[in-house]
């Protein structure tokens, strides 16, 4: 795996995904994790499109499952070192081991250990080193109406764990679009974190500028 993809809390929100999922495949991503509060329907198209495609689908308690999904889970790992769930309690109960034994692990050098989930709406990225945890990366908005677009480019130092919120990919109050997601490049250790307020947009996006 070299790319992951990561989207969230679309609700019903359905319009803008076939163009999400075709800007996903031209820019060659073909893994993709949904992280809750998304139904199944639009997300189908993903595995038809290509063969290669894989989807890594997790729900919280009340669902939505997809067992067609190459994964399908109310938390999931990904490649070793990439944990997902809806939300952060989820997060913590399924892998709070795998935490702690990343925490005081004595291996230099290693890669990032990368806890991902949705719920929230807000788009962050946090360095998590309890008691001194640091944000990184957010994008919020004391109205939906307010929501701004934004885009970064973050990397990710080895040996760190962190906390990534891709945000909503949806119309919040059913008019405001607060479009976000968010790509990570496994290979180059870094994070792409985007936000749109018009779905246009997305033709001059470049995730990883040079």
């Amino acid at each position: 795996m070299d790319r992951l993809a990561l989207v969230a809390d679309t609700h019903a929100y359905q319009a803008g995904l076939p163009r999400l999922l075709a800007f996903f495949r031209a820019q060659g991503i073909r893994h993709l994790a949904c992280l809750g509060d998304c139904p199944p329907e639009p997300f189908r198209p993903w595995l038809e499109m290509d063969p290669g495609h894989r989807l890594y689908w997790v729900y919280d308690v009340y669902g939505p499952e997809m067992p067609e999904a190459t994964g399908c889970a109310e938390a999931l790992e990904v490649a070793g070192r990439i944990f997902l769930a809806h939300t952060r309690a989820i997060l913590w109960t399924h892998f709070k081991d795998r935490v702690h034994a990343y925490q005081q692990g004595r291996t230099v050098a290693r890669p990032p250990l990368l806890l991902c989930h949705g719920h929230t709406h807000v788009p962050c990225v946090t360095r998590y080193s309890p008691p001194f945890s640091r944000l990184l990366y957010n994008n919020d908005a004391l109205r939906p109406e307010e929501f701004q677009a934004r885009q970064a480019c973050l990397t990710l130092a080895p040996d760190t764990i962190y906390l990534i919120v891709p945000g909503a990919f949806t119309l919040e109050e059913g008019r405001h679009p607060t479009f976000s997601f968010a790509v990570l490049d496994l290979l180059d250790s870094r994070i792409a974190m985007v936000s749109l307020t018009d779905l246009a947009a997305l033709e001059a996006i470049e995730l990883f500028p040079l």
